[in-house]
């Protein structure tokens, strides 16, 4: 999972009318070297983040009231 396939997935559910956001939570499990580059993609889009990069075990982000939570899969 990249960035870019986060906010494709999470476009078409906001723009989905059918499909009811309110306290939707996605959980993603993905392998731990996509974890890592999708925590570093997020922490430096992030304008507010103090420059010094340390990769989290949990990412949670909310887009629009969604929150996504993804972990790593144990494989």
């Amino acid at each position: 999972m990249t960035y870019q396939d986060l906010i494709e997935t999470v476009s078409e559910i906001i723009g989905n009318d059918k499909i009811m956001k309110d306290n939707l939570i996605l959980n993603y499990l993905i392998p731990y070297e996509n974890h890592v580059k999708l925590d570093e993609h997020l922490f430096y889009k992030n304008p507010d983040n103090n420059g010094k990069f340390s990769h989290s075990d949990i990412i949670e982000i909310e887009i629009e009231g969604i929150l996504i939570i993804i972990k790593i899969k144990n494989e």
